[in-house]
């Protein structure tokens, strides 16, 4: 007599995940904050605070959003200092050490007034401050709809990062800015490659 082993293919969690949907909820991903589909496939969620993880995300979206603009601006105007065109990422060797300086003690000297010196993770949101939230909005955009905003600025802000990522690599790997790199586009070629 023979025994035949049941095959049993993946099955769907109790509650799937909506961007993966043959992977578990997170359980910290309960969808409260604007863009969560219960994508973590690294789990950070289970170990880090929703709250810290999110200020971080938009912290990042919003410097990547700067930094796209501050990418491919230069292609068109540069200050008299810098040389023109050479890429943004070749530009910031030419500006002295004693200016970065200045540069990182004024992000640490914001960062520490916006927090209102809670820096940390346990006691950054004491008081009830939400993520992102430093009480600065000269538009009012917060004013109008919220929701909607807040999910716009976090799409807008994953969207830059990886943005960002793909302009930098293509100006380290090329050293020609990105407009000019499409203006004079040449596919890769395999020629002899597989012969």
């Amino acid at each position: 007599m023979y025994t035949v082993a049941k095959c049993v293919g993946p099955r769907m969690q109790v509650s799937p995940a909506q961007a993966i949907p043959f992977l578990e909820q997170p359980p910290g991903l309960d969808g409260s904050l604007a863009g969560d589909v219960g994508f973590d496939p690294c789990g950070f969620s289970d170990n880090y605070d929703m709250n810290w993880l999110r200020e971080a995300e938009l912290k990042n979206g919003r410097v990547a959003m700067l930094g796209v603009v501050g990418l491919l601006v230069p292609e068109f105007f540069h200050l008299p200092m810098f040389t023109a065109g050479v890429t943004p990422y070749d530009s910031a060797y030419t500006v002295p050490g004693v200016g970065l300086v200045q540069i990182f003690l004024g992000v640490g000297a914001l960062e520490y007034k916006m927090h209102g010196g809670k820096i940390g993770k346990e006691d950054m949101f004491d008081g009830g401050r939400k993520p992102g939230d430093f009480g600065f909005d000269p538009m009012g955009m917060g004013k109008k709809n919220l929701p909607a905003m807040q999910l716009r600025e976090i799409k807008n802000g994953r969207l830059a990062m990886l943005a960002f990522g793909g302009i930098l690599h293509q100006q380290l790997l090329s050293k020609v800015p990105t407009i000019a790199f499409f203006n004079d586009f040449k596919p890769l070629t395999f020629a002899g490659v597989w012969q």
